[in-house]
């Protein structure tokens, strides 16, 4: 899937970051969850040079820049593949000069191009994700943005709910997840209005780690 260009120049500031993971692949999730993540004052400042080199798989998924080459070898399809390079490399110029730490974007996408994600990783702390107040008398059975820690990896939450539904994993969707310590952050988000597969934030958990061990 390629991921949509973003629509201006971050401002120059260590949280600047998530607002551009934000922009990039999710303008149509955020407007629909309210964007579910605010950000909190603290950052380490620590920032380090070690550069970045995005995994050739990540949960055994094939980078978007190479994969659809793989699937046929034509004009076509490398221009699809470049397109999605552009992107993910410009995306992660912008938040190495955001970060003033080197960074990378890169997107993966499956089989067929049914699903895909996309992380975003950079050498710096990042604040902690966090989610709108909900009043817990809203007659849902459960709250529509949810903030759920899985081990080491933080995972904001969209739960689809109408008043006479009762919570489950079928309505659930995972909006973002991201690891952070003081050297290194790591984001991932699914792409696309219908990614069933990666609903399970222990899913997305799993393949931020992957990337954690080998970027880390």
């Amino acid at each position: 899937m390629e991921t949509p260009i973003v629509a201006a120049p971050p401002r120059r500031s260590r949280w600047s970051f998530l607002a551009i993971g934000a922009a990039i692949g999710l303008v149509v999730g955020a407007a629909g969850v309210g964007v579910p993540w605010f950000l909190s004052a603290h950052d380490s400042g620590v920032v380090s040079g070690l550069p970045l080199k995005a995994p050739d798989t990540l949960g055994g998924v094939d980078r978007a820049d190479v994969y659809p080459v793989k699937v046929k070898d034509d004009y076509a399809h490398r221009q699809f593949a470049q397109r999605n390079a552009t992107n993910d490399r410009e995306n992660g110029n912008r938040i190495s000069v955001a970060y003033g730490a080197p960074a990378l974007v890169q997107t993966y996408t499956a089989v067929d191009f049914t699903h895909s994600f996309q992380i975003t990783a950079v050498r710096a702390h990042a604040p902690g994700l966090a989610i709108p107040y909900e009043d817990k008398n809203s007659g849902l059975a459960g709250p529509i943005n949810e903030l759920r820690q899985v081990g080491d990896v933080s995972c904001v939450l969209h739960n689809n709910l109408a008043p006479s539904e009762q919570l489950s994993p079928d309505k659930t969707s995972v909006v973002v997840c991201q690891r952070t310590d003081a050297v290194l952050t790591i984001q991932l988000k699914p792409l696309g209005d219908d990614t069933k597969e990666y609903n399970d934030p222990a899913a997305c958990a799993a393949m931020i780690n992957e990337a954690w061990a080998k970027l880390h």
